[in-house]
């Protein structure tokens, strides 16, 4: 008798069966009820997109390498060498993606431009629990007009899908890279020691960061706002805190001023309680310039979408033009809503069976029903 394949290997049909093909880490397959949950979570979110203005838009799956080339990101990029010698790589981020389109395809278009994407990444990810390299974003960006309003409105936008979805407790993390550069180059801190200090940051070491920025020889109240931080996570309540210990240092004092502004409009618009402070949020991808964001709901496990601004990111491609965006990960959140069907879910209707001894009877009778909306399994008798 022959044995079982191993878990995740299926025949090949090409071989009949005698060769094994094994299937790719990290692809993803999904069928039935989960297809159409996931479609029903993609339907609701891009609902939202829409109703605040934002134009879908479907950038190509593949694009020159340098075009994923932040330093967070290239290393995950997958690449290969096209036709004309140039290297190219599939989709690894459609910010930077459509940051070009902005300034290339679409350059006739004036500011602001609303854009919003649903569809696939595919990356190279390290192999951890939880972790694949295919990952399905739906996300926006809105490129150019005021900072102030487009943070504020990308904001909104997030917090109405969260709420459209259903999706209890949520919170959106709001902090600012500024703030911490602007620490780091107080602290005098080399090239070399600022990936160590993110490190820490990231990792919520507030003895550790303490530590880095002393051996540095920075200034007690640097070291003491270093920390900071870390330890002043919470409500909107903690700004005042933070911005005693960021007066003293201009860059970092601006920076919070400008995250002040952005909360003060969201609390103002009723979203106070779902907004916390963490200034400590320095993970994500180089380009940030500005607000970064995360949204979190307790049982995800990680957060269900981010987001920031990327003020520079543009101007690689020739189009100098400030822009801010946020996604959300459809897998996290489908993991997230397990056994919670959207509204817009339902299962289909059972399918009216059609059958004539007469293949083209058959098809006369289907078209038919369809054409009165009915949903069909057509059924003819082999010959």
């Amino acid at each position: 008798m022959a044995a079982d394949p191993p878990r995740g290997v299926v025949p090949s049909a090409a071989a009949g069966g005698q060769r094994l093909a094994q299937v790719p880490r990290g692809v993803q397959c999904f069928f039935g009820d989960e297809a159409r949950r996931r479609r029903a979570l993609e339907s609701q979110v891009v609902s939202v997109f829409e109703g605040w203005d934002y134009e879908e838009i479907i950038p190509p799956l593949y694009d020159y390498a340098e075009v994923f080339s932040d330093p967070d990101l290239q290393p995950r990029t997958l690449s290969f060498m096209g036709r004309d010698g140039g290297v190219l790589a599939l989709r690894s981020d459609f910010t930077s993606l459509l940051a070009k389109i902005a300034a290339g395809r679409l350059s006739d278009r004036p500011a602001p431009i609303r854009l919003y994407y649903s569809g696939e990444v595919l990356r190279d990810e390290p192999l951890r629990t939880g972790t694949q390299s295919e990952l399905y974003q739906m996300g926006l960006e809105h490129l150019g007009g005021d900072p102030r309003a487009a943070d504020a409105e990308v904001v909104a936008v997030a917090a109405e899908c969260l709420e459209r979805l259903g999706v209890e407790g949520w919170v959106v993390a709001v902090g600012h890279v500024g703030v911490l550069g602007g620490l780091a180059a107080e602290a005098g801190l080399a090239q070399g020691a600022l990936e160590p200090l993110r490190e820490r940051v990231d990792a919520k070491d507030a003895a550790g960061v303490r530590a880095l920025a002393e051996q540095a020889g920075a200034s007690p109240e640097c070291v003491a706002a270093l920390g900071a931080l870390i330890e002043q996570t919470g409500p909107p309540g903690v700004l005042p805190r933070l911005a005693a210990a960021l007066a003293f240092c201009g860059p970092a004092r601006d920076a919070l001023a400008e995250l002040t502004g952005l909360v003060s409009s969201l609390v103002e618009a009723g979203l106070g309680d779902r907004v916390v402070i963490d200034l400590a949020e320095v993970r994500g991808f180089g380009y940030y310039t500005g607000v970064v964001l995360r949204a979190y709901a307790p049982g995800a496990g990680a957060d269900v979408g981010r987001g920031g601004r990327y003020d520079s990111l543009l101007s690689r491609f020739g189009r100098p033009m400030p822009a801010v965006g946020f996604m959300f990960g459809l897998d996290r959140l489908a993991a997230l809503l397990d056994g919670r069907r959207p509204a817009a879910s339902g299962a289909p209707p059972e399918a009216e069976v059609v059958t004539a001894a007469a293949l083209p009877d058959a098809l006369r009778e289907a078209r038919a029903r369809r054409a009165r909306g009915a949903r069909v399994r057509l059924e003819v008798p082999e010959p």
